[in-house]
């Protein structure tokens, strides 16, 4: 059976987390944000719920023993600080949906707690710098909003990352195709990384871009 016939279709946020851990991320998908039930007529359901939370470390090297260490995308360059991301992912144009926009939901407020990287006094300020900016910085942590979709989207704010599925596509390519023997052995992969890798060393980087994105969109 080939790889394209194992998986017809893909959750989107499924090959996002595949670009992040290539990327030496260590991820939660679906992070939900639970209701405070603190009334008595407040809705149970989900407030919502973080496509992607991530962390990353500064000093994140792959391969470095073997003096050939991996080079990770551009937008992880680090700066010499604790890297924290939430990312949002989408089918079609780059956006945030609205419990990451309206600032009196306190949305952020309740995931930062949840993270615990900063002090109760100061998650206000690190909440509404990602509001206006979708950034954050200080002298040990680096916060910052990622948008993924098909086409970046020039009324989201200046300081959110925004990443195509093109450009992320072929990262993954890129990163399997020249690291196939050192990837190689992934028992322990789940079915859609599996898949991600056997189609990147079967097919051209082109072919394999449009091929994930049908499987996307039949998703």
């Amino acid at each position: 059976m080939s790889c394209q016939k194992q998986i017809s279709s893909i959750a989107p946020e499924k090959v996002a987390y595949w670009f992040f851990r290539l990327n030496g991320c260590l991820t939660i998908v679906n992070f939900i944000v639970h209701p405070d039930l603190i009334r008595s007529d407040e809705p149970r359901s989900q407030r919502t719920d973080v496509d992607i939370l991530a962390v990353r470390f500064p000093n994140r090297c792959e391969l470095l023993t073997s003096g050939k260490p991996m080079r990770d995308h551009e937008v992880f360059v680090s700066l010499g600080k604790i890297d924290l991301i939430i990312a949002e992912v989408k089918h079609g144009r780059c956006r945030l949906n609205g419990p990451w926009t309206r600032s009196h939901d306190k949305n952020l407020h309740r995931v930062l707690y949840s993270i615990g990287a900063f002090t109760k006094g100061d998650v206000s300020r690190v909440a509404d710098a990602l509001y206006r900016k979708g950034y954050y910085s200080n002298e040990q942590f680096r916060v910052r909003v990622f948008a993924v979709g098909a086409e970046k989207n020039s009324q989201l704010p200046e300081g959110v990352v925004q990443l195509t599925w093109k450009e992320l596509l072929e990262f993954i390519h890129s990163r399997f195709s020249q690291y196939r023997e050192h990837k190689a052995q992934h028992e322990q992969w789940d079915m859609e990384g599996k898949w991600l890798y056997k189609l990147s060393t079967e097919l051209s980087q082109d072919k394999f871009v449009s091929t994930v994105l049908e499987a996307i969109d039949r998703f």
